[in-house]
C-alpha cells in the first residue's frame, strides 16, 4: 500500500490515509476537455505511464492481478481509510467476479478500516455485496470514453443511470467523486442519497481549471439540504472551506466499444 501525504503541504490523495490495488489498469479511457480545448488524460494513466512504468510493463489498459497485495491491508493495525483502486476500477467490465469477491472478503476481513471504491460502472455495483465498511461511491462522467466523446446530454444521462445504480447498494456511505466539477450537475443530485462528496477543479498538468463559482454554489446548496458531507479536493478555490468526512468529525477553515457497457449512453 502507498501512503498519502495528505496533511498540510502534502501531496496525494487527501481523503484516503493509504492507497491499495490488488487490480490495476483500466480500459475507460476517460478524457477531459479542459475550457481552452486542450484535452487531459487520466491522471492514473499519466502515472502508469511514466513514474510507475515498471509496474504496468502490457501498459494501463492492460488487466493486472496482484494476489500478493491482497494481505496488505490486514498487517495495518491503525484503523486507516483505504481507497481501493487509484489506479484500477474494481467494478470494471474486464475484472473477473472472482477477483472482486477476493478483495471483498479482505475488507470484510479487515473491518479496523474504512475502504473507500469508486467506479465509473455503477450498474455492475449490484452484483455484490459489500461489507459495511467499504464506502461505495461512483465518478461523475469525463468528456470523453471508451475514445468516444460524450455529448453534455449523454453526460447527463449517465449521472441518472449512475446514481439510480448506487441507490440501490445497500451500504452505510455512498459517496460520488466530482472532480472535476465540469459542469451545472446540482439538479441531478436532488435525492441522488449521497452521504459525501469531494468535489474538485479540472487538471491537465500543472494547470488548473477552476468550475463556475455558480456551480459549486449550486452543489453545496443541493447537498446541504439532503445533509451530504461535502470533501473538498486541493485544487478547489473556495472560502468556507471544507472538509468533511460522514460518521466523523467534520473540519473547516476560511479563507465502451464492443458490446458497450449498459452505463454508457448509446450513441
Amino acid at each position: 500500500m502507498n501512503k498519502q501525504k495528505n496533511g498540510k503541504g502534502g501531496r496525494g490523495i487527501e481523503w484516503c490515509d493509504y492507497t491499495w490495488n490488488p487490480v490495476r489498469g483500466c480500459q475507460h479511457g476517460c478524457r477531459w476537455v479542459m475550457p481552452d480545448g486542450t484535452v487531459a488524460e487520466c491522471y492514473a494513466e499519466t502515472v502508469a505511464e511514466r513514474v510507475a512504468q515498471k509496474a504496468y510493463p502490457n501498459g494501463f489498459e492492460h488487466h493486472y492481478w496482484n494476489p500478493e497485495l491482497l494481505t496488505e491491508p490486514l498487517k495495518l493495525k491503525t484503523p486507516s481509510k483505504i481507497f481501493l483502486d487509484s489506479m484500477s476500477d474494481l467494478m470494471g467490465h474486464w475484472v473477473p467476479a472472482e477477483q472482486v469477491e477476493e478483495v471483498l472478503q479482505v475488507c470484510r476481513e479487515a473491518d479496523q478500516h474504512i475502504f473507500q471504491l469508486l467506479t465509473k460502472n455503477a450498474p455492475r455495483l449490484q452484483e455484490f455485496e459489500f461489507p459495511p465498511n467499504v464506502w461505495v461511491g461512483v465518478s461523475a462522467p469525463p468528456s470523453i470514453m471508451f475514445g468516444k466523446p460524450l455529448s453534455m446530454t449523454q453526460q447527463r444521462r449517465m449521472v441518472e443511470r449512475t446514481l439510480k445504480a448506487l441507490r440501490t447498494v445497500d451500504v452505510p456511505v455512498r459517496w460520488m467523486s466530482l472532480e472535476p466539477l465540469s459542469f451545472d450537475i446540482a439538479p441531478l443530485l436532488v435525492g441522488s442519497g449521497l452521504q459525501w462528496a469531494v468535489i474538485g477543479a479540472a487538471t491537465n498538468g500543472r494547470l488548473t481549471y477552476q468550475p463556475e463559482p455558480e456551480w459549486v454554489a449550486n452543489v453545496l446548496d443541493v447537498l446541504d439540504v439532503q445533509g451530504t458531507k461535502v470533501f473538498f479536493k486541493g485544487n478547489l478555490e473556495w472560502s468556507t472551506w471544507r472538509e468533511e468526512f460522514p460518521n466523523d468529525a467534520s473540519t473547516t477553515r476560511s479563507s465502451l466499444i464492443t458490446a458497450l457497457p449498459e452505463y454508457l449512453p448509446q450513441f
